[in-house]
């Protein structure tokens, strides 16, 4: 087990909240602002649905996380080969990115004219992006540079558990 590793996909894991904590509170606030345009009125009632939406979001990425940790530990994309992605929390990378999609689609559906023209604009500029050689070339390079990385650090690692044997011995 590479405590390295666990900080690294907590360190990742705890990121991955905030962003989706933060747009639960742009979708929020945008609800509020829309609710007052419109006249409505602004109950607690809404805020506990927000309260349920936290607790929900939030509880749904830590058990993702769970469910990376008995993938790390397990050694489960090592079996499959999946040997670059060791140490990445994917699940719940995957389930972050959902939340932060409907959150986006909430502030959309709270949103007037002109700025949905916005989203579809910035929204086909993204999916141009994904679809991009360029974009495919820059993450199969951050993954090298990983791999390379975490090499480099395990053989540090090893050498240092060498030293510390050697000594011992002598």
């Amino acid at each position: 087990m590479n405590l390295h590793a666990l900080t690294e996909m907590l360190v990742v894991v705890v990121i991955a909240c905030i962003i989706v904590f933060f747009a639960m509170m742009i979708d929020l606030a945008s609800g509020l602002h829309k609710a007052k345009m419109r006249g409505e009125i602004r109950s607690s009632w809404g805020l506990k649905r927000t309260l349920t939406k936290f607790i929900t979001y939030e509880g749904g990425m830590m058990i993702a996380f769970g469910v990376d940790m008995l993938i790390y530990f397990s050694r489960l994309f090592e079996l499959f080969h999946l040997s670059p992605i060791d140490g990445i929390p994917v699940v719940t990378c995957l389930i972050g990115i959902f939340l932060l999609v409907v959150e986006f689609l909430s502030i959309r559906e709270k949103s007037d004219k002109k700025t949905k023209k916005d989203f579809s604009e910035a929204g086909e500029f993204l999916t141009k992006l994904f679809e991009s050689k360029t974009f495919k070339d820059a993450i199969v390079k951050a993954i090298e540079v990983q791999q390379q990385a975490q090499t480099h650090a395990d053989q540090m690692n090893d050498e240092h558990e060498q030293t510390i044997d050697d000594y011992g011995k002598s």
